[in-house]
Order: structure tokens, then C-alpha cells, then sequence
């Protein structure tokens, strides 16, 4: 059985346990072969959460919010589906450059930041800063999906949202200081990032392949756990793109991303369901979730029971 995932970003080690389920021959052992498509391939063009909307692929890799925006489309709405937490922390934040002297989310106020253009991040973005104490009153700029990086280091915008354990680990290789603001630290209950998201036809259709998929990531994932040094070696001569040869690099990245690969109760994959009412009520609260016409939606209207299910895990 063949199964083609479409993935968040270019290859780094958020993705690390498909990576090493891929090295390994997880995928194999279970009878799956298992294609892994870098955005690079049409410079972003399609995002990975239409790939899966389109059914072009099986399987995407994306944020909670790739599952409630597709699912909170009206007439055009498409069940999405959260299978997987691959991290059980949130481990992105919003970073200014410390030499800016933007030293908190207030102080973005008539500053650039920059935006991927998703269908919630600004205002998610802009609620951080009214968090804070600011208006929320800043520019929104919105680069090429994969050039983020370069325009934050270049000071072309003065903050970004990103993740600590691959971004921050290279801004320190490249002797760049963050001032870091993540969510949580300001009352803002973040869903999982990045999830494994499928359709829910896949999820009837080809639920065994789904299984044994879920069941190989995982073994990638505690092998990383296991061993993050080990991981990086194997990582470094399996992948070929530039950031993956600088062997202590990735295993700084892997060390710092161990402690959210699990739960407290040592499970992979798991997800709470209070993480997704929590982060779905409070962008009601704040009217971020809105309808196709620009209405807040209200606790009523979205079922979170249907963003996600753990049924692999059983």
C-alpha cells in the first residue's frame, strides 16, 4: 500500500520521527511505501492541509488550525481529521531579534510582522499583542512561505512565528539572539503543533493503512527519544538538503525537542481533548473563529469531538 504525505515545511527535525521510520524500514516492515513531498517541490504553492482536501494525498502534516479552518467552511467545509500529535508541547513562539529592542508583544505596535497568510495567525498574532497591553495595531507582511527565515534575520520584518526547537537552534548557529514570546506564556491555550491530519473518507477507506502508518511514525519518534544522538547521525547521512550536514546541529534540535515527544504517561501520538476545546473556545472568546461571512461563530457551532480522534492508539 502506498501512502503520500505532504509536509509542513522543507526536512527538519519536527518531522524527525517519519524521517527515521522512512531510514529504518518502519514503513516497509509494515507493507507501506511511503512518499514524503517537501513544499519545496512547488515552492508552496499548494499548502499541504489542500493537498489532503483534494485528496491528492493521504496524509498532511499542519497545525490545529489547518483541522478547525477546513472544517468551519460552511457549504465548503472538508472533514479533516487530527490523528496524531507528533509533539505533545507547543514549541513554536512568536521572536524579535534582540538587537530590534523589541523586548515584549506590546511593543509590536506599528512594527512589521511577518504572516504565512493562514486563515487565523494574524489575528491569533494580534490577540497575543491586545494580550499584552498593545492595540494590536501593527503591519502584516507576507513573504514567499519558505523565505520567513531570510526575513527575519534581514530585519525586513520585526517578528515572526516560529519554532524554537529548529528555528531558535539555528538562529543560535548563526549567533542571532531572540527575544522569544510563546502563547501559553500569555493565557493563550495553543492547540497540538504539528499534527498528522487525514480525510475522514481515508480514515474509513483506509483505515488499516492509516494504522500501520501511525504505528511506524511512532516507532521513529521513540527511537529519536531513545537516542537523540543516534538519530542525528542517521538523520544527517539519510537526508541530503544543507541544514541536515551539520551533525551537532540536529542533535541539538533533537535534545531540546525529547521532552515533548510523549506524555506523562510515556504515549506517543495522544491527544487531550481539552487541548482542542480549550484553544477552539478561546478564539471564540475572542472572535477569532469566524464563519464564511465574517460572523463570530459561537460554542454551538463547532463540535470538537470531530476535529481529532485517537482511535490508532487502541
Amino acid at each position: 500500500m502506498k501512502l503520500t504525505v505532504a509536509l509542513d515545511w522543507t526536512p527538519n527535525t519536527l518531522q524527525a520521527g517519519l524521517w527515521v521510520a522512512q531510514a529504518e524500514g518502519y514503513f516497509k516492515e509494515k507493507g507501506l511505501t511511503v512518499e514524503l513531498i517537501s513544499p519545496e517541490e512547488d515552492q508552496y504553492a499548494i499548502t499541504p492541509g489542500k493537498r489532503l482536501a483534494q485528496k491528492q494525498v493521504q496524509i498532511a502534516i499542519g497545525p490545529s488550525e489547518t483541522v478547525i479552518s477546513y472544517n468551519t467552511l460552511g457549504e465548503n467545509s472538508v472533514p479533516l481529521v487530527g490523528i496524531a500529535a507528533m509533539l505533545q508541547q507547543d514549541t513554536s513562539a512568536l521572536v524579535t531579534l534582540k538587537e530590534r529592542g523589541i523586548t515584549r508583544p506590546a511593543q509590536l505596535d506599528g512594527k512589521i510582522v511577518g504572516s504565512y497568510g493562514a486563515r487565523f495567525e494574524d489575528e491569533i498574532v494580534r490577540q497575543l499583542v491586545i494580550t499584552d497591553g498593545g492595540k494590536g495595531n501593527f503591519t502584516v507582511k507576507k513573504p514567499e512561505k519558505l523565505s520567513m527565515w531570510q526575513h527575519l534575520k534581514e530585519g525586513s520584518v520585526d517578528a515572526a512565528w516560529v519554532f524554537m526547537p529548529w528555528e531558535g537552534i539555528l538562529a543560535a548557529h548563526e549567533q542571532l539572539v531572540f527575544n522569544v514570546f510563546q502563547l501559553g506564556n500569555f493565557g493563550i491555550p495553543y492547540g497540538y503543533s504539528p499534527l498528522l491530519i487525514t480525510h475522514q473518507d481515508f480514515i474509513r477507506d483506509e483505515n488499516k493503512a492509516l494504522r500501520a502508518f501511525i504505528a511506524a511514525v511512532e516507532q521513529g519518534w521513540k527511537k529519536v527519544k531513545k537516542d537523540p544522538r543516534k538519530a542525528s547521525r542517521r538523520l544527517k547521512d539519510y537526508i541530503t538538503t544543507p541544514a541536515f550536514q551539520d551533525e551537532k546541529l540536529i542533535r541539538k534540535s533533537l535534545e531540546q525537542i525529547v521532552p515533548s515527544i510523549t506524555n506523562e504517561r510515556g504515549q506517543w501520538g495522544f491527544m487531550e481533548g481539552y487541548h482542542w476545546i480549550d484553544f477552539v473556545d478561546w478564539m471564540i472568546e475572542n472572535q477569532i473563529l469566524k464563519d464564511t461571512q465574517g460572523i463570530p461563530m459561537n460554542h454551538g457551532q463547532i463540535d470538537t469531538a470531530m476535529l481529532y480522534t485517537n482511535e490508532f492508539f487502541k
